[in-house]
Order: structure tokens, then sequence, then C-alpha cells
């Protein structure tokens, strides 16, 4: 994979601001300023957004969203395997470096300055980061993170670090709420890569971040539920207001999407993964309790009597947009039906079988153009959606018991996901062969008016707004986020953990090895069972047809349940620190299994 690194304008010579003020006062260098103002620290901040897309090479396999052979999928995905030099931890980087110090010094200049939008924008935006960087890794150094006179830095609980964020949340939402008067440059709306510089659409962001952070914790205090509601009611509205970075495209490596043909971070090495091609498709497997093995009659493969986002006679339209397929796109797009695309996924750790640009080889400009969908080199980071923040509601009042409510409010994000899909579709032309043949396409093999067509009659399917409410269950919620989040949504590897993957548990309520895991194989509860909730998905290690590898024999059987930090920051340089962590030591080779504190029950 090429490892092309964002180039994005990082003030250095600002951390040194403490203990340098007077020799920087008299040597300004105007090539390499010492300061800058707010304004000019905000688009390099929003470009360091590519770092969510970096962390997904390991993380959407983890989810089994994206799966491959290559070492990351491969590694992370299929065999629950950490790299221990590896320097994979890309958020870690971004919180730490691309932002660290310049982001709090957006904060505090637009605050001394009186520039209250760049302070609330800033705070905003390290709730966000910080929400996101524990979830991935857990415990963290934070109160002493920008300590000058510091070389190794102790570790923080990730309770601690979760209520650093929602305090730095509530913070940029009390300042955002506040009357402004004040002119900003006329650049800010160039400069803010996000809302251009709309304050009323980063306050909804804020409360977005709140509500994420109050699910993420739920399962602490039952209260908690009530205040993902609350936030969730005060983010946003609608699809128009969904967080996305503004990706410039082009043929600099710099401005060009992660996703994107140009760079070629995909190709074959991440692909479309057969759970989710089986849940897009209605055609999750019944697997026999007493075997694992798929149930088969007469030759055929036996499907769950319940699928939960669609049958094999119903289309649901975003599969085309999510998918890559060989099949060939047909001259009248208004012919599109369940019978036109035939989907298949990559099994953990298998190699491709069709990539997301539907090709069998690596994608190309002669081939692909500029991508298709979300994989297209112009193509924007999508940080948060509305259909994610009604998701946030939908299950918060399920688990409520408000049933009624909770089912008006999943409809609500199913459309919303709908619409978030179709805002991507670029309208695909036909690649031919010397033989007049279509070879490929470049672009989607949809219509945005098509798209929208199949999408009302999906909406009015009984996977949506004809789901009866004797019908509900938590597991449409809480799959159709799964589906609505693909594959950029790292908060899934979240609700993966907060559900602990659907193991068997043990009597302290977590999984627990001989229960939950021997060293060679998973144990999840039936899909037959009231409490599961990703009905089909098993882990790699699952005594099922198309699973049964082993995991990493480092992890004694557990699946990961964190990642470890960044290795040339903290294993070459505060070991001291991370063999402190408890129960599992960071200098640990199972470290990656820790679980993380918002998984565990209250105590």
């Amino acid at each position: 994979m090429k490892k092309k690194i964002l180039s994005i304008v990082i003030f250095a010579t600002a951390f040194f601001a403490v203990s340098c003020d007077d020799y920087l006062d008299v040597n300004k260098n105007t090539d390499t300023p010492d300061w800058v103002e707010p304004n000019l620290r905000l688009a390099p901040i929003l470009s360091g957004f590519t770092s969510n897309y970096w962390d997904l090479r390991f993380i959407a396999p983890i989810n089994q969203y994206l799966n491959g052979s290559a070492t990351l999928p491969a590694t992370y995905g299929a065999q629950m395997f950490y790299v221990p030099t590896g320097d994979y931890a890309e958020t870690f980087k971004m919180v730490y470096w691309i932002w660290g110090q310049n982001l709090e010094d957006m904060i505090n200049d637009g605050k001394k300055m009186n520039q209250p939008l760049y302070a609330g924008i800033g705070l905003a935006l390290k709730a966000y980061g910080w929400h996101q960087m524990t979830s991935i890794h857990g415990e963290l150094p934070c109160k002493q993170y920008l300590d000058p006179g510091r070389t190794v830095f102790d570790y923080d609980s990730q309770e601690y670090i979760l209520a650093m964020s929602r305090q730095w949340a509530k913070e940029a939402i009390t300042i955002l709420s506040a009357n402004d008067a004040t002119v900003y440059p006329s650049t800010l709306a160039s400069n803010d890569l996000m809302y251009g510089g709309n304050k009323a659409k980063w306050l909804k962001f804020a409360y977005g971040v709140l509500a994420k952070n109050y699910m993420t914790i739920s399962g602490k205090n039952v209260a908690y539920l009530d205040s993902a509601i609350n936030a969730a009611d005060l983010s946003f509205t609608s699809q128009a207001e969904d967080a996305t970075v503004a990706v410039a495209g082009g043929s600099v490596s710099s401005q060009i999407n992660f996703f994107g043909t140009f760079r070629g971070n995909l190709s074959t090495i991440l692909n479309q993964s057969d759970y989710m091609v089986d849940l897009m498709t209605g055609k999750v497997k019944l697997y026999d309790p007493n075997t694992g093995n798929i149930v088969n009659t007469g030759g055929v493969d036996q499907l769950m009597a319940t699928q939960y986002i669609t049958d094999t006679t119903t289309l649901d339209p975003r599969a085309i947009c999510y998918f890559g397929t060989k099949d060939t796109m047909p001259n009248d797009l208004n012919s599109i039906d369940i019978k036109t695309y035939k989907f298949v996924g990559t099994k953990p750790g298998q190699s491709s079988q069709v990539t997301l640009f539907g090709t069998t080889a690596a994608p190309t400009v002669a081939t692909s153009g500029t991508g298709r969908w979300i994989f297209r080199d112009n193509a924007p980071y999508i940080i948060m959606t509305y259909a994610e923040v009604q998701f946030i509601k939908a299950e918060a009042q399920y688990r409520k018991n408000l049933k009624p409510d909770a089912l008006a409010t999943f409809k609500k994000a199913v459309e919303g996901s709908i619409k978030t899909t179709a805002a991507y579709i670029v309208q695909g032309t036909a690649v031919k062969g010397s033989n007049g043949k279509q070879s490929s396409v470049m672009g989607d093999k949809i219509s945005a008016a098509k798209f929208n067509t199949l999408a009302t009659t999906y909406l009015n399917s009984a996977y949506v707004n004809n789901l009866a409410l004797a019908d509900f269950e938590l597991a449409h919620v809480m799959m159709q986020k799964y589906v609505a989040l693909y594959p950029w949504g790292i908060d899934t590897w979240n609700d993966l953990r907060r559900y602990h993957y659907d193991l068997k548990v043990g009597t302290s309520g977590i999984p627990e090895t001989g229960t939950s895991w021997s060293t060679t194989r998973s144990f999840h509860k039936a899909d037959t069972d009231a409490g599961r909730v990703y009905k089909g998905f098993y882990l790699p290690s699952a005594d099922v047809t198309n699973r049964r590898a082993v995991f990493v024999s480092t992890n004694l059987g557990s699946p990961s349940y964190r990642v470890r930090p960044r290795y040339n920051s903290e294993y070459m340089w505060n070991q001291t620190a991370l063999q402190s962590l408890k129960p599992i030591s960071g200098l640990d080779a199972n470290y990656n299994t820790s679980m993380v504190w918002f998984c565990l029950p209250p105590q």
C-alpha cells in the first residue's frame, strides 16, 4: 500500500512558543512564522481528517466491512493481530501531532482575539478527536500531553478522557450558542473545509459528538440514554448537515481522497466483505447450531428465515453504490432492477474476488477514471452523518422501551442513510475495448434519478416504513446503523464492542475464556437468541462455515478490543507508562485484547 501522507501546513515552531518567546520576537521569519492567525490554522487542521481513512485500513476489517489478504486486513481483521513495530495509528498522530498545539492555539487565540467561532470550532474538533482516539486505543496520555517539560507521559483512564471529550463539547456548545457580532475574514468560508463558516452547523456537530459519546458510555448508566436522545435532538436535522471535509481532487496526492483511484490505497487490497454483501442482498446464511455448517438442502444453501436489511426479492439500492461488480452497466439505466448486478464478497483473510471499483485488477485512470461513489479522488471525507445521529437516538429509545418512538426515529435514520448515499453518486460512463464491448465503468453503475426511484420502493418495503411494530427489534436498529456507516464509520467498532461481538458471556457479564472462546475458536450467541444484535455476524475464529480461522496465538483466543498506540512514540519512548497499565500491561503481547472501559459493566 502506498503511503502518501497528506501534505498539510504544520506550524511546528508554535510548539516552542512557551520557552522561546523572546528569541522568536527578534527573529521573525516570514517563511517560517512562529504565529499565524486562527483562520490560517483551520484548513490544515481539518485536512488532518484523512487520518480517519488511514485507520480504516485495519478497523474496517475488524468491523467486517472490508476484507482482504494483504498484511493489514489479514492481520488485524482475520487474525486479530497487531504488528508490533507498525506505526499504523494515524488518529493518534492526528490528535497529538497534526492537531496538537496548532488546535490549542486556534482555540486560545480565538478566545483572546474575540473571534469565538474559531474557539468553538476548535473545541468541537478537540472533543471529536479525543472521543475517537480513546475509542480506538483506550487509555492515553491526556492531562500531560502538551506539557513542554516532559519527555515521558502518564496514561489517563478512558473514563477520564471520555469525560473530557464531553466537557470540551459542552464548552464548544456554550461558545457557539452565544451571540457573535464578530466580522470574520472573507477567507473563512474557504478555510472551513467542513461547513464554510456556518456556526449553526458547527453547533449541531458539537451536539452530535455529545450524542456519540453518551451512547458509547450508555452501558455504564441508563441515564446516559436520555442524554444521548437530548443531544441527538439538538444535532443534525437532515442529511444536508452531514459533517464532511471537502477534498479537491486533481493530480496532487495530498489533495486526493485516500480511497480514490489515484492513490491506489484500496486497489485489490481492501474489498467488500462477504458479510456486508450477504446483509445487503438478503442472503445472511442459516447455520446448523450443532455443526456450524451452512444448512444445505438439495444443494442449495439455506438463508435465515428473518433477514434484517432486505431479502432476495427486495433491492436495497445502496448495494449498487457500496459494492464493486464485474457486471456490465446497461445502456438504459432505467432498466436496472434486482437482477442487474451480482454482488460478490471477500471472506476474511482471502484475496479479492472483485475490487470496489468493479475490476479484477488494480483500478487505473484508464479503467476507472477518478473512481466512484466515496471511492473517488475528489469525494469528501465523511465524518458524521444525520443518519448516524438518528440511529443513536433510535437505539436509546428502544433500550428505554419506547418502541413506537424508536421505530419512527429508525425510519428517519434509514431515509437519511439513503440520502447520504445518493449524495455521492456520479453517473458512470462505459469503457469499451477494441471489440466494442464494455470492459469497465468510470463512475457509478446507476444514476441518481434511478437510485432515488429504487430507494422509494425500498423505503416503502417491510424493511423500513412498513416494518410492523410487533416485528421491530433492536437488531433492526443496529444492523441498519452498521449498513449506514459502511465503510467509513469507526464508531461501528464501538458498537460491536459494546455488544461484545455477540459472543456468549460469562457470569461476570463479559466474555470469558471457556465460555466465549477457546484458544482456537470463538463462541457466539445463537442467531435465534433474542439478545443477539448482529444476526449472522461471526468473528473469523467462529466455528461456522467460511470462518474457522485461528487468531494469533498471543491473543489466547480473544478478539481485539483496542489498537496499540503509535510504536515510534510510545514503544520507543514511553514504555514505563505502558508497562503500568492494568489489567493487561501495554507491553504484553495480548494488550490488544484488553477490554476498553466503556464495554465493561458498571461496578
